[in-house]
C-alpha cells in the first residue's frame, strides 16, 4: 500500500483550563481502554478461509498489458509488496490465484482486502471489477475492500483461476492484499468488518474532524484571549486534509500520485506544528524559540519535499514522515510525563487520551517503516476516543463552571440581602436627617423673616421713641403697634395653616390693602393687576418668600425711588408665576451682568429670595422708569 502518512492524530484533545476530577479521569481511561480494544477487535482477523489458494505473481511488459505472459511466474504469499521481490518496479504485475473447486458446484464467497494502487480481477477469463484508471493518475484503491458471490456459470468444477491485474508504484508498497475464499455467510462478515475499518470508521473520523473544527473554530471566534481553540481548529483542519488520504480514490487535483503524497506529507509536517503549539496553549505556556524551531524545520520539510527530484522523491517523503510523526508521539510523550508531574496541569485531563494516541501513532510508524507486516492505521480512528476526552474535559470545565455560577448566585443573594439592610438603615438614618434638617431651615427661614421684618420695625420703633420719648402722642403709637401687627399677621397668614397650603390669594390681599395705604399716604398712587392666583397653592414658605419679595420691592420704592405712582402685577401664565413693580422715579445703575451696581441690602434681599423661590429675578432701570421682574416656574 501507499506510504501512508496516517501518522498520529494525537493533538485531538479540547483546549480548556480545567482537569478532570479523580473519577472523571479513571471513567475517561477506562472508556479509552475498551474503544482501543473495539478498534483491535474490529481490524483482526476472522477465522481463516476455508479453501485453499495456490497464487502466483508475473511482471508485465508494459503499462498497456492485456494478458499475463505466458513465462517467468513465481510463487507468492499473500498479502505481498512486489517491492522488496522486484525493487524500484513500477508498472504492471500479474497475480494468479488457482484453486480446485468439488464436482458439485455451489456459491462461494470471493474476499479481496484490497490491491495497491489499481487493477483489474476477472475469473475464469471473465471481468468481475475494473478500477477507472489503471495507468497515472492511477485510481487510488489500496483501501477498498471488495467482496463477490460467486455462483455458476463464473464458479465451475475442478480448476478455477482468479487473475488479478495490479497497476503500482515503486515508493507506494504496490501490490496484492490477502485474498480469501469460503462461505457467502463468512466472507460477507469478514467484508463487513473489512469494510467497517477501512471505509465507514474513516470517514465517520472525517465527519466527527470537520465538526470539531467548525465548533472550536466558533469558539476562538467568541473567546480570542483563548488561542488553544484555535489552534486546536486549525490543527483539525489539517488533521482533516491530511486524513482524507485513506478515502481518497484519485490523486485529483494533481496528475499523479507524487504531487498528492507530496501535499499529504507536507501536511503531517504542518499538523505537527500545530499539534506542539496548541499542547503548549493547552497547558498555559509559550515556549517561542521552540516554536520558530519547529515551524522553521516544516518549511523546511515542505520546501524539499516540492522541490526534490522526482527519483529521490520516495526517500524525502519517508525522512519527513518520519519526522512529523515522531513529532507528534515526543510532544504527546512529554505531555504525558508533565501532567504525571504536576497533579495541577491541565494536560492531566487528556493524559490518558494523549497516551492512547501515541500508542496508535507508534503502530503506525511501524506499520509505515513495515517493521509491523499490517495494511490497517488506527490514527484517523483513534479521533473517537481523543473526541471522548475532548468531551470528558469540556464536560468537567461546565459543571465547574455551573458549580461556581451557582455558588456565586449564594453569595450574591445573600450579599444583596445585606446590602439592602444597610441600605434600609442608611435611608432610614438619612430621612430623620433630612426631617430635622428640613425643621431647622423652618425654623431658619422663619428667624429670618422675623429678623428682617417683625425685627426691623421694632427696633424702628424702639429707636423712635428714644430719640422722641416725650413727642409722641397716642396715634403714632398706634400707628407703631399697627404696622408691628400687620408684619406678625403676614407671618401668621403664610404659615398659620394646619394644612400647610392655602391660595395665594388670600394671603395677597391683607398685604395688598396695607401696602396700598401706606404708598397712599406718602403721595405715590399705586396700582395692582392680579389675574389667574385664585385656586393657586404654594407652600407656605414660598408664599411667605413671595409676600416678603413683594414688601421689599415696595418698600424700596417707598424709600428710594421719588416716584410718584407704582405698578404691580401678579399673574399666573401656564406653568409659571409672574411678578413685576414698576415705578417712575429716578431709577438706579444696572451694570451689564443684570445687577445693580452698588446694590444696598434691599436688592440683596431681593436676589437671595429669588433664588430661594428658584426663580429669575429680572432688574431694569433708567430715569422715569425702573421695574423688578420675578418668573418662577410652578409644580406640575
Amino acid at each position: 500500500m501507499p506510504y501512508q502518512e496516517h501518522l498520529p492524530q494525537a493533538g485531538r484533545q479540547l483546549a480548556h483550563r480545567g482537569r478532570l476530577p479523580g473519577a472523571a479521569a479513571r471513567l475517561a481511561a477506562l472508556t479509552g481502554a475498551f474503544l482501543f480494544l473495539f478498534l483491535l477487535l474490529a481490524a483482526a482477523p476472522g477465522p481463516a478461509a476455508a479453501q485453499a489458494l495456490q497464487v502466483e505473481a508475473v511482471r508485465a511488459a508494459g503499462w498497456q498489458d492485456t494478458a499475463p505472459p505466458a513465462e517467468g511466474w513465481t510463487p507468492v504469499t499473500l498479502p505481498d509488496s512486489w517491492d522488496t521481490r522486484w525493487p524500484a518496479f513500477e508498472g504492471v504485475v500479474w497475480y494468479r490465484l488457482t484453486w480446485q473447486q468439488p464436482g458439485q458446484v455451489r456459491e462461494a464467497g470471493l474476499l479481496l482486502n484490497y490491491l495497491n494502487m489499481a487493477g483489474e480481477v476477472s475469473l475464469n477469463g471473465t471481468v468481475i471489477s475494473r478500477d477507472d484508471s489503471l495507468v497515472e493518475p492511477l485510481t487510488r484503491a489500496w483501501n477498498t475492500p471488495r467482496y463477490w458471490l460467486l455462483a455458476p456459470p463464473l464458479l465451475h468444477g475442478g480448476t478455477n483461476v482468479l487473475l488479478v491485474r495490479v497497476s503500482g508504484l515503486a515508493p507506494y508498497q504496490a501490490g496484492l492484499g490477502p485474498v480469501e475464499l469460503g462461505t457467502p455467510a463468512a466472507m460477507q462478515a469478514r467484508f463487513e468488518r473489512e469494510r467497517l475499518v477501512r471505509r465507514d470508521l474513516q470517514m465517520l473520523g472525517l465527519a466527527v474532524s470537520a465538526a470539531v473544527a467548525a465548533f472550536f473554530a466558533a469558539w476562538w471566534w467568541l473567546r480570542r484571549r483563548e488561542t488553544a481553540y484555535g489552534w486546536f481548529a486549525a490543527m483539525s483542519v489539517l488533521w482533516l486534509l491530511f486524513a482524507y488520504n485513506q478515502i481518497a480514490t484519485s490523486p485529483w487535483p494533481f496528475g499523479s500520485n507524487h504531487g498528492w503524497q507530496a501535499l499529504n506529507t507536507s501536511l503531517l509536517l504542518t499538523f505537527s506544528v500545530s499539534y506542539l503549539v496548541f499542547v503548549l496553549r493547552y497547558g498555559g505556556r509559550r515556549m517561542p524559540r521552540l516554536e520558530v524551531a519547529a515551524l522553521l524545520v516544516a518549511a523546511a520539510g515542505v520546501l524539499d519535499l516540492w522541490l526534490a527530484p522526482l527519483a529521490e522523491l520516495a526517500a524525502h517523503r519517508a525522512v519527513w514522515t518520519l519526522v512529523g510523526g515522531l513529532t507528534v508521539i515526543v510532544v504527546n510523550s512529554t505531555a504525558i510525563v508533565h501532567a504525571w508531574r504536576h497533579r495541577g496541569s491541565p494536560l492531566r485531563s487528556i493524559a490518558p487520551f494523549m497516551a492512547l494516541s501515541a500508542a496508535m501513532g507508534a503502530h503506525d510508524l511501524l506499520v509505515f517503516t513495515q517493521v509491523i507486516d499490517s495494511n490497517v492505521y488506527y490514527t484517523n480512528m483513534s479521533s473517537y476516543v481523543l473526541l471522548l476526552g475532548m468531551a470528558l474535559a469540556q464536560a468537567a470545565r461546565f459543571a465547574q463552571s455551573l458549580r461556581r455560577i451557582e455558588n456565586f448566585n449564594t453569595e450574591l443573594i445573600e450579599e444583596v440581602n445585606a446590602a439592602k439592610a444597610e441600605l434600609a438603615a442608611t435611608l432610614a438614618q438619612q430621612h430623620a436627617l433630612e426631617l430635622a434638617h428640613a425643621r431647622i431651615g423652618e425654623r431658619v427661614n422663619l428667624v429670618s423673616d422675623l429678623h428682617d421684618g417683625l425685627g426691623g420695625m421694632l427696633l424702628g420703633s424702639i429707636a423712635t421713641l428714644e430719640r422722641q420719648p416725650g413727642n409722641l402722642g397716642a396715634p403714632e403709637l398706634l400707628a407703631m403697634l399697627k404696622s408691628l401687627r400687620d408684619d406678625l399677621r403676614l407671618i401668621i397668614d403664610a404659615t398659620g395653616r394646619d394644612d400647610g397650603a392655602r391660595a395665594l390669594g388670600e394671603l395677597l390681599a391683607p398685604m395688598r390693602h396695607r401696602s396700598a395705604q401706606l404708598l397712599d399716604a406718602n403721595g405715590i398712587d399705586c396700582r395692582w393687576t392680579v389675574s389667574n392666583i385664585d385656586t393657586l397653592e404654594l407652600p407656605p414658605s414660598k408664599s411667605l418668600d413671595l409676600m416678603r419679595f413683594l414688601q421689599e420691592a415696595l418698600t424700596n420704592v417707598l424709600k428710594h425711588s421719588g416716584s410718584r405712582r407704582v405698578d404691580v402685577t401678579v399673574a399666573r401664565a401656564g406653568a409659571e408665576l409672574q411678578l413685576s413693580v414698576r415705578d417712575d422715579g429716578r431709577g438706579f445703575v444696572v451694570d451689564q451682568t443684570g445687577t445693580a451696581g452698588n446694590s444696598g441690602a434691599g436688592l440683596r434681599n431681593l436676589r437671595a429670595r429669588a433664588r430661594r423661590l428658584g426663580a429669575e429675578l429680572q432688574l431694569q432701570s433708567r430715569p422715569g422708569e425702573t421695574q423688578v421682574a420675578l418668573r418662577m416656574p410652578l409644580a406640575a
